[in-house]
């Protein structure tokens, strides 16, 4: 008996274990969703508003917000979007000391020509007051 319990319990404390490594690697991922939705329907004043203090501090609303109409004017409406990974970065390069969630996308856009383009979205993220906030976007 003392056996089987012993093994419930690791078997338990195995499950409560793997909850938190699959919750932090969707969170991150479900963030970063959220905010890009954001873009995708024009509403960038209230991405930039979502943005981190370190987002918010490194670009202005309305320098944000016509940098990304520029882009969006150019590639046009999002078509689909798909997660390439997520991986953790501690002190990435050009930003401030701290561990970062980076989430990769592929995604395709077509503009009013119904001309298709193909880009990838990386969107950085920064653990802040126990959400996670874009700290970076960037459009290859």
């Amino acid at each position: 008996m003392k056996g089987l319990l012993s093994s419930l319990s690791a078997a338990t404390l195995a499950a409560m274990l793997s909850v938190p490594v699959q919750a932090a690697t969707e969170e991150p991922t479900s963030s970063a969703w959220q905010w890009l939705e954001l873009i995708d329907h024009g509403k960038y004043s209230e991405s930039w508003a979502e943005g981190s203090a370190l987002f918010r501090a490194r670009i202005t609303e309305r320098s944000w917000e016509s940098k990304i109409q520029i882009f969006h004017d150019a590639v046009g409406s999002i078509v689909w979007r798909d997660v390439l990974g997520v991986s953790s970065v501690a002190d990435p390069k050009g930003l401030p000391k701290g561990l970062y969630q980076v989430v990769h996308y592929k995604s395709k856009f077509t503009d009013a020509r119904g001309k298709k383009s193909e880009y990838e979205e990386t969107v950085t993220l920064i653990l802040e007051n126990g959400l996670y906030r874009v700290a970076t976007y960037d459009v290859k």
